[in-house]
């Protein structure tokens, strides 16, 4: 049986493979500052979190355990790092740091998509995004923008399976409020707009 591109670059990092780790490093850091910006403002803290991360990975790397999934397996690490090194600035009084904060999770997406028609209403969805609650906003940007399973986003969040999909139906029930459409044309959006 074949492994999937994502286990077999994973097997040979673990191996020690210099060349799958530097892939690793090259394919996945932009998308996880990207998700590490959406938890804080502070550039250094994302950067370090992600360096962090990467340096544990290269030094645990016959500990790890396998997947199928880089990105899942990244993203749910890197979010770990994050809220580890805000608490631990937050200790050190470099940061103001509440539950709150630790539940905030900034959302945007750009409208750089030609026909008027599709940018009017992705700037109707964007502004509704970000009605919805940070968990929800979090939920939907892990479900439909890197399209991550259920079960992915519930462990990246550290939440049950249950949890994810109840958010994703709160989130649509709430958007489809907000936008005064119907839950399919909603989900039809999401598949078509951020792929």
């Amino acid at each position: 049986m074949r492994l999937n591109p994502d286990e077999e670059i994973w097997e040979r990092f673990k191996r020690g493979d210099e060349k799958a780790f530097s892939y690793i490093f090259d394919t996945y850091h932009l998308p996880l500052y990207e998700y590490g910006q959406r938890f804080t403002s502070d550039e250094f803290l994302v950067r370090d979190s992600i360096q962090d991360l990467f340096f544990e990975l290269a030094r645990k790397k016959d500990k790890l355990s396998s997947t199928d999934n880089i990105l899942f397996y990244l993203l749910k690490s890197l979010r770990l790092k994050i809220f580890a090194n805000l608490r631990k600035n937050n200790r050190k009084g470099e940061t103001v740091l509440d539950d709150e904060r630790l539940d905030e999770f900034r959302l945007s997406y750009t409208t750089e998509v030609d026909p008027e028609e599709k940018e009017l209403r992705l700037d109707q969805l964007a502004q509704a995004i970000n009605e919805l609650p940070p968990r929800l906003k979090e939920t939907i940007y892990l479900k439909f923008y890197k399209n991550l399973s259920n079960q992915e986003v519930a462990e990246v969040m550290q939440v049950n399976y249950q949890t994810v999909g109840n958010n994703v139906q709160k989130a649509i029930n709430k958007l489809k409020e907000l936008l005064d459409t119907t839950s399919e044309s909603i989900l039809l959006f999401f598949n078509s707009s951020f792929r």
